[in-house]
C-alpha cells in the first residue's frame, strides 16, 4: 500500500514509473523507493507536507483494521474544521524538519495549550485534567470532547461542543452503563437522568435557554462537589441554580435553609437536596420529589423525620407525623388537590421559622396563610389548627379523649364477645348432645384424628412463621416479636414445623398402603367421572334450576379437590423448603437460579394454600349453613347417621343401610323425590 501511494506521487516523466510500466516489479520499486526517496519526491514534501502525511494517513483503507483505524485522517472532515489552515507540523510538531515518510515511532501527544493557554490553564485545574495526571485512561482530554481532525466551532451544529449535543458528548463517558474511576468507584449514571428532567425535555424541544451540563458544571474549569470552587458545591449551587432562577435564588438565600447553610451548617438542603441533581422534575409531575404526593414524607420529612438531625438542633420531631394525621395529610393521600400541603402554608423557597416577623407562619402572619384557602379565617380559627392541634394523637384534648376510647372499645366490644360466645357455646354443646341421641357411626378413626391435628397445627404455625419472614413490619409479628419470637426462634420454629409436616405426610402414606381401611379411605378419594355430574348437580340445585337430590359416596367432589390440593401443595412446599434450607447443596446439583425459583414458589405456593384453606376448607367446616358453629367430625371422628344418609347417601347405602333402607334409597334416587321433612342436600 505505502509503495503505491509512493508510485502515485511520482511525476509521468519519472524513469522510476517508466521502469513498472515495463515490468519492474512493485516489490523491488518499493523496495528502492523505501530506502531512497526520490529528488523530486522530496521535493514535492517540501512543496505540500501535508499532501505527503495524506498520503498515507488519508488512505481509506486504514479504516478496515482496527490497529490502523486512529490513523485515517478525512481530508474533507480536516478541510472543513476550524483547523484547516493549519499544517499537519503545526500540531504535530516533532516532525517538524523531518522526512514526512521517515517516521516510526508514536507522534507526541499534540499541546493544544501552544494556541489555547488560557483554556488549558483552566483545563489544568479541572477535575478531568487531575484524573488524567493520575494516569486514569478513562480520563478526557481535549480531543476526547472537541474531537481530533473533526473540530468545529461550537456555534456549528456538526461541533460536539454545541449546546444541543453537550449531553451526547458528556453521553459517550457518563452514559448508561455510568463511569468507573480508577478505583473502581462508580459514579452516577446521570445523562439518562438529565434526559428525563425538564432541563432535558426542553433541549429535546430545543429551547434555546434550556440548561445542559455545561451550564451547571463549567466548560473546561469542571470541578468536583468538595471543591470550594466548584459551581457544585453545596455553597455555590444556589447561585448556579439562579443564573437562570434568579427570584427562586434571592428568596433561597433569604430563608432559614440558605442562611443555615451559609454559615456551615451543611445538613441544611440546598437546591439539589429538594429537586434532585440531574433528574429535575416539574413539581406538578406526579414523580417529582416537590410533588404535592411527596413533598411531606419524602422532601421536607427527609429531614423534619431524621432523629439525628432534629436531636442535634433541637427542631420538633413530630411536624411531619402531626401533618400526616391531619385532615390536610388524609385529605392529601386521597388525592386532594385543594389539600394544604408543606409549601403551601411555609411557601417553597422562602422558608422562615415562625418566630421571623417576615414567615408565612408567625402569628401575625399566619391567619393570612389561612385565608389562601379559607377566607373566612381569623386568628382564632388559625390557632386551632397547628401542627400539635390538628393531629388527632398529638393534641391534649384529642389525645385523652382517645385514651378513653381505647379502654372502652375493649371493654364494650369484650363484653359483647363474651355475650355471643357464651350463646355460641351453648349452640355447640346443645348440637353435640342432639348428634350424640342420635346415633353415629364413624367417620374418622383414632390415626386419622391424630393426622389431622398435626396436620392443621402445623399448617398454622408455618404459615405464621413463614409470612412473619416476608412480612416483617406487620403489626402481628411486632406483637410476636415482644413475646419473645427472633429470627431464631423463628427460623428454627419454622423448620421444626416443616418436620411435623413432613412426618404427617409420611405416616398418611403408610396409613393408606398399609391398613385396610387406609386403603378403602384412598380408593374413595380418587377422582370419578361422577364427580363432574356431582359438581354440575349442586351448582344447578343451588341455582334453584334443579330439584334431584345429588347422591354423593364416601367423599364428594370438595372433598376429593382439597385432599389432592394438599398432597400437591405439601410435596411442592417440601421441595422448595429443602432446597431453601440446603442452598449450597443445591446448587450443585441444579442451576444456580434454582435457590431464586424455590423462593418464589414457596412463597406464593404458601399464599395459595392459605387462602385455600381459608376460603374452601373453612366453610364447609365451619360456615356452612348445615355445619354451622362448627362440624364436630374433626374432633370425635363421628357423624349421625342422617348426616351420613343426607349428604353421603351412596357411602351409607353400602355400609350403614338395611335391605329395606338400600332398595328405598335407591327408589328416592332415581325419582328425585325427598321423604316428607327431608332436606334437600
Amino acid at each position: 500500500m505505502l509503495a503505491r501511494h509512493r508510485l502515485d506521487s511520482i511525476p509521468n516523466s519519472s524513469p522510476w514509473k517508466n521502469a513498472a510500466r515495463q515490468g519492474v516489479p512493485v516489490l523491488i520499486l518499493a523496495l528502492i523507493l523505501g530506502l531512497m526517496p526520490t529528488a523530486a519526491l522530496a521535493q514535492q514534501a517540501e512543496d505540500d507536507p501535508d499532501q505527503a502525511c495524506l498520503a498515507c494517513h488519508g488512505e481509506a483503507s486504514l479504516a478496515d483494521d482496527p490497529e490502523t483505524r486512529r490513523l485515517l485522517v478525512d481530508q474533507s472532515v480536516l478541510a472543513d474544521s476550524v483547523h484547516s489552515f493549519f499544517s499537519c507540523t503545526d500540531c504535530h510538531q516533532d516532525l517538524a524538519g523531518q522526512d514526512p515518510f521517515g517516521h516510526d515511532s508514536a507522534l507526541a501527544k499534540v499541546d493544544c495549550g501552544i494556541c489555547h493557554p488560557d483554556a488549558q490553564q483552566v483545563f489544568s485545574e479541572s477535575l478531568h485534567f487531575y484524573a488524567l495526571e493520575r494516569g486514569n485512561p478513562r480520563a478526557p482530554d481535549c480531543a476526547g470532547c472537541h474531537g481530533a481532525h473533526n473540530i468545529f466551532s461550537a456555534s456549528d451544529q456538526r461541533s460536539t461542543a454545541y449546546r444541543a449535543n453537550v449531553p451526547e458528548m458528556c453521553a459517550s463517558c457518563h452514559g448508561q452503563a455510568g463511569l468507573l474511576t480508577e478505583q473502581l468507584v462508580k459514579l452516577p449514571e446521570t445523562v439518562l437522568s438529565y434526559a428525563r428532567s425538564v432541563h432535558g425535555r426542553a433541549l429535546q424541544r430545543e429551547v434555546d435557554t434550556a440548561a445542559t451540563c455545561i451550564d451547571c458544571h463549567g466548560v473546561h474549569d469542571l470541578a468536583g462537589r468538595a471543591d470550594p470552587e466548584s459551581r457544585i458545591h453545596p455553597l455555590n449551587i444556589s447561585a448556579t441554580c439562579g443564573r437562570c432562577h434568579s427570584e427562586a435564588k434571592d428568596q433561597y438565600e433569604r430563608s432559614i435553609h440558605g442562611r443555615a447553610l451559609q454559615i456551615g451548617i451543611w445538613e441544611s438542603p440546598t437546591c439539589t437536596n429538594c429537586h434532585g441533581e440531574h433528574l429535575i422534575m416539574s413539581p406538578q409531575d406526579p414523580e417529582a420529589a416537590t410533588s404535592v404526593d411527596h413533598v411531606a414524607s419524602d422532601t421536607c420529612g427527609h429531614c423534619h423525620q431524621d432523629s439525628r438531625i432534629t436531636e442535634k438542633y433541637g427542631l420538633a420531631n413530630y411536624v411531619v407525623n402531626t401533618y400526616v394525621d391531619s385532615y390536610h395529610g388524609w385529605a392529601r393521600l386521597l388525592d386532594s388537590e385543594e389539600a394544604a400541603d408543606c409549601v403551601s402554608c411555609h411557601t417553597a423557597h422562602r422558608v422562615l421559622p415562625a418566630r421571623d416577623p417576615e414567615s408565612t407562619v408567625h402569628p401575625q402572619n399566619v391567619s393570612a396563610t389561612c385565608q389562601q384557602c379559607h377566607p373566612e379565617s381569623d386568628d382564632a380559627f388559625a390557632a386551632s389548627y397547628t401542627h400539635r392541634t390538628a393531629s388527632v394523637d398529638a393534641h391534649p384534648v384529642t389525645r385523652g379523649i382517645g385514651w378513653v376510647y381505647w379502654v372502652l372499645i375493649p371493654v364494650v366490644i369484650g363484653a359483647m364477645l363474651a355475650h355471643n360466645g357464651l350463646i355460641l357455646v351453648h349452640y355447640l354443646v346443645e348440637k353435640r348432645r342432639a348428634e350424640r341421641a342420635e346415633g353415629e357411626v364413624l367417620r374418622l378413626d383414632r390415626t386419622q384424628l391424630v393426622q389431622h391435628l398435626l396436620l392443621g397445627l402445623s399448617f398454622i404455625g408455618l404459615v405464621i412463621t413463614g409470612f412473619a419472614l416476608r412480612h416483617p413490619d406487620a403489626w402481628w409479628v411486632s406483637a410476636l416479636s415482644t413475646l419473645g419470637m427472633d429470627e431464631a426462634a423463628r427460623s428454627s420454629l419454622h423448620r421444626l414445623l416443616a418436620i411435623v409436616l413432613i412426618g404427617v405426610g409420611l405416616s398418611h402414606f403408610i396409613y393408606v398402603t398399609a391398613s385396610q381401611r387406609g386403603r378403602r379411605e384412598f380408593r374413595s378419594l380418587i377422582p370419578r367421572r361422577k364427580d363432574l355430574t356431582d359438581l354440575r348437580q349442586t351448582i344447578l340445585l343451588h341455582l334453584s334450576m334443579g330439584r334431584k337430590r345429588v347422591a354423593y359416596g364416601r367423599h364428594d367432589y370438595t372433598q376429593k379437590l382439597e385432599y389432592w390440593a394438599m398432597v400437591w401443595g405439601s410435596a411442592i412446599m417440601a421441595l422448595s423448603g429443602f432446597v431453601l434450607w440446603y442452598p449450597s447443596e443445591a446448587v450443585k446439583v441444579f442451576p444456580t437460579w434454582i435457590v431464586e425459583a424455590a423462593q418464589a414458589i414457596h412463597y406464593y405456593e404458601a399464599w395459595l394454600a392459605a387462602l385455600a384453606v381459608v376460603v374452601w376448607h373453612f366453610f364447609f367446616v365451619l360456615f356452612h349453613p348445615e355445619v354451622y358453629p362448627m362440624s364436630w367430625t374433626v374432633l370425635t371422628g363421628k357423624m349421625t347417621r342422617r348426616e351420613v344418609r343426607k349428604k353421603h347417601p351412596e357411602w351409607y347405602r353400602e355400609e350403614f343401610a338395611t335391605e329395606g333402607e338400600r332398595g328405598e334409597q335407591k327408589s328416592h334416587s332415581g325419582t328425585g323425590e325427598k321423604k316428607p321433612g327431608e332436606a334437600e342436600a
